[in-house]
């Protein structure tokens, strides 16, 4: 079993499995500058937001944390942020600084998109120029963070795909590595099983209460989470009962212990396995995810969801065949033969983690050759 990777490492001791610089728009207004720049300029991806102006208070505090948090992604050698004006773009780039990437500006306000563009050109040239002699060296995967999630889910996504993405996440987590499982309302129906696995009381009840409020959440919206779930495409997939996704839906955890609660897209502070509180729709979950510091994400998906994360690469894995039939350019990893063969779920996930390995030394995805990737930051509150 390998003990190392080949990656990055970066000036605050992290480790990336890609060398990107991200051009980040501070707010939408400055999305397309953002996207023009990235096109331009070879080794940058465009990281862009909805709304930030007009947020205000912890809404707005929030935004920023999880823009700021998407640039310190381990996965990032630098950064150009993109805003309107300097005051807003200062308070995302001092919360980079402290990672010590270079970080560069450049705002619409009073230049214009023309030359805001010329001049994020030019910048992004450099920061790409710079960040190309990195060279990937041999790295412990104790320095991995990896988040596991699941979307598009059937009967297939419990049995197969899901069971081993839990087995290469134990394995992560035995060589001294974290994982991060998200998505709350997708623990409802088994939240009592997860709760158990947790090393202490104070952990245990953090748990509890974050799929208790996103219940509670729901109910004062409407919408009674037991009755509207399954989705209808897990329905349509096999999926009968809120419990009997939610037990397929938590076998991607493995069987460790439960170490830690994390807000949407803070960061771990311990190794181990965490629960994030984020939605359960993919793309702003994946962007919460790379937001924590996760530089590889597992998503097991049955019927089917191609997006990836812009900043995390997403390894699509999948064990129902119609699917590697239909969407087989957006598979990454072939699990049927658990179910088509009696293949054993521990191999398969050792496998997994094999394949793990490759990928965090460079070895490309579906979604990234693509560019099947996105981001969205959730919105907790109304803009002004």
């Amino acid at each position: 079993m390998a003990t190392t990777f080949l990656g990055y490492p970066r000036e605050n001791g992290a480790v990336g499995v890609r060398n990107w610089v991200a051009v980040v728009s501070v707010m939408d207004n400055c999305n397309p500058v953002t996207r023009t720049i990235a096109r331009t300029v070879g080794g940058c991806i465009p990281v862009t937001t909805l709304f930030v102006r007009g947020q205000f208070g912890a809404d707005l505090d929030f935004a920023f944390e999880s823009l700021a948090g998407l640039g310190r992604n381990p996965n990032i050698a630098a950064v150009l942020l993109v805003g309107l004006e300097p005051s807003s773009t200062e308070e995302v780039a001092r919360r980079i600084q402290a990672t010590g990437k270079p970080v560069e500006q450049v705002h619409l306000q009073p230049n214009g998109t023309v030359d805001c563009i010329a001049e994020g050109t030019r910048k992004a040239t450099r920061l790409s120029l710079q960040a190309s002699r990195a060279r990937r060296v041999p790295c412990p995967v104790s320095s991995l963070v990896i988040g596991v999630e699941c979307g598009g889910s059937d009967t297939t996504s419990g049995l197969s795909c899901n069971p081993v993405i839990g087995r290469m996440a134990d394995l992560v987590i035995a060589e001294g590595g974290t994982v991060i499982i998200s998505e709350t309302s997708e623990f409802i129906g088994a939240d009592h099983l997860f709760a158990d696995r947790a090393t202490d009381g104070r952990v245990r009840e953090a748990f509890v209460s974050a799929v208790r409020n996103m219940e509670n959440l729901a109910i004062a919206r409407g919408v009674d989470m037991r009755e509207d779930q399954p989705s209808p495409d897990n329905k349509r997939g096999g999926l009968t009962t809120v419990e009997e996704k939610a037990l397929g839906a938590l076998a991607k955890a493995g069987t460790s212990p439960l170490v830690g609660v994390l807000r949407y897209g803070e960061a771990p502070q311990k190794k181990g396995l965490h629960f994030m509180d984020a939605p359960a729709a993919a793309v702003e979950n994946l962007t919460a995810l790379a937001a924590g510091g996760c530089q590889l994400t597992f998503f097991g998906t049955g019927v089917g969801n191609p997006i990836g994360s812009m900043v995390a690469p997403t390894v699509k894995v999948c064990g129902n065949v119609n699917t590697l039939r239909t969407m087989a350019d957006n598979i990454d990893f072939d699990v049927s033969g658990i179910l088509q063969h009696g293949e054993k779920i521990s191999d398969l996930g050792d496998q997994l983690y094999a394949y793990a390995m490759d990928v965090a030394s460079g070895t490309q995805l579906t979604s990234e050759v693509l560019d099947i990737r996105e981001t969205a930051i959730s919105r907790f509150a109304l803009s002004l």
